[in-house]
Order: structure tokens, then C-alpha cells, then sequence
């Protein structure tokens, strides 16, 4: 007898992509309940995802939610803030919801940014937008964030929690709630994996209605 997943909560209408993902059809995803596209748009001082540019416009023209994300390293933090925003300038920032994607970078060469960084980067990108970043991360960065080290204004990003499990929620003392939930990579966690017109690949859900998500957006994207 197969036990059936149980409902993965909130609005289960994301995905997060990368050059990595080979395969995507946005318009046949849309049509099948796509709401929203985070992806990749650069990593450290100078990794530009070579397909954010071509989706970032493709989601626009199709209506859907754009969210955009750094991968941090242990690079210097300002110069990661200019090309994150940067990038993010040559396809327009207006109303693309920023994230950081703060875990370990198996690159030894850029390091993996600290967590004294991550309080600066923060900072500094508060400062320069006037927006707070949602911060992504999974177990590593919650232990992380639990162990009694000043954690300067993190909690005022919102959260993004990568957690492949059916115990939805966990959570560590810095969130009250999660924002957005990626509860598989596709391979691992809760069906369903695949998004037609993508197949497997990570899949997100927003704690909340449609309104909700559209609410938020409004209120944390960037301005021109």
C-alpha cells in the first residue's frame, strides 16, 4: 500500500531556476498554474547565470512573479553587492523580488561567506535599496543562525527554507514564519517534482493565497 504525500501547504505555484536547468517551456508552465520564477542571476564578483537575462524577460512578457538570486561566497561583500545589483540593473530591477542564497559554496577558491558577512551584506544592501533581501537557506544556515552570534537585521529578511520533508515548517528562533518553502529539488521531499513544461525540478510554495503572494511582491521587489 502507498501512503500518499501529504498536501504540500500554501500556494504550491514556483519554481527556482538556474542555467542548470536545460529544459523550460515558461509559457506551457504558466498555462499549467506557474505563478512565479526565481532564478539565478549571479554568484560572488563576476558569475553571471547565462540564462537569467532570456527568462527574466520571458516571465515578464508572460505575467508571471520574478524573484532574482545571489549566490553568496566569501568574496569580498561590496563588490558582490555591485554585481548582484548590477546585473539586476541591466534587465531592470523594478519589481523583481531580490533573495540571497546563503550555504556552503563547494568552490574553495571563493570560500563560503561568513556569518559576520552576512550581517554586512545585509546591511549594506538595506542601505542601498531600501529593501531587505529574502534570504534562502536550509539546515546549515538555520543551526548557523542558532548559534548565539549577533545576527545584526537577518530577521528582517524574509525566509526562503529549503526543507525536503513532509514536517513542514521547522524553524529556528530568528522566524516566526516561513515566506517561501522549497520542499524538493526534484528528486528529494514531497511530491509533486515536476512543473510541466520544466519536468522535475525545484519546486516552491508561498505561505499564502494568490493575493498574498502578489501582496508581497508588491511591498519587497525593488523600484527603479
Amino acid at each position: 500500500m502507498t501512503i500518499p504525500s501529504p498536501a504540500v501547504p500554501g500556494l504550491n505555484a514556483f519554481v527556482d531556476l538556474s542555467h542548470r536547468d536545460t529544459q523550460v517551456d515558461l509559457a506551457t508552465a504558466r498555462c499549467a498554474g506557474l505563478v512565479g520564477v526565481l532564478h539565478k542571476a549571479t554568484q560572488g564578483v563576476s558569475f553571471v547565470d547565462p540564462t537569467f537575462a532570456d527568462r527574466a524577460r520571458q516571465a515578464r512578457s508572460l505575467g508571471l512573479l520574478l524573484g532574482a538570486y545571489h549566490f553568496c561566497t566569501g568574496e569580498p561583500v561590496e563588490q558582490q553587492l555591485d554585481h548582484f545589483l548590477g546585473t539586476l540593473a541591466t534587465v531592470g530591477a523594478e519589481g523583481v523580488v531580490p533573495c540571497i542564497d546563503w550555504e556552503p559554496n563547494p568552490l574553495p577558491a571563493q570560500g563560503t561567506l561568513s556569518l559576520a558577512q552576512l550581517v554586512a551584506l545585509v546591511d549594506g544592501f538595506h542601505q542601498r535599496t531600501g529593501v531587505y533581501p529574502v534570504l534562502y537557506g536550509g539546515y546549515w544556515m538555520l543551526s548557523a543562525l542558532s548559534a548565539g552570534e549577533p545576527l545584526g537585521r537577518i530577521g528582517q529578511c524574509p525566509l526562503w527554507q529549503a526543507f525536503y520533508s513532509s514536517a513542514f515548517g521547522w524553524l529556528s528562533d530568528v522566524w516566526e514564519r516561513w515566506t517561501l518553502l522549497q520542499y524538493t529539488d526534484g528528486t528529494l521531499g514531497p511530491e509533486p517534482h515536476e512543473f510541466p513544461g520544466i519536468g522535475k525540478v525545484d519546486r516552491d510554495t508561498f505561505n499564502g493565497t494568490l493575493s498574498d503572494a502578489q501582496s508581497f511582491w508588491r511591498d519587497h521587489a525593488l523600484r527603479a
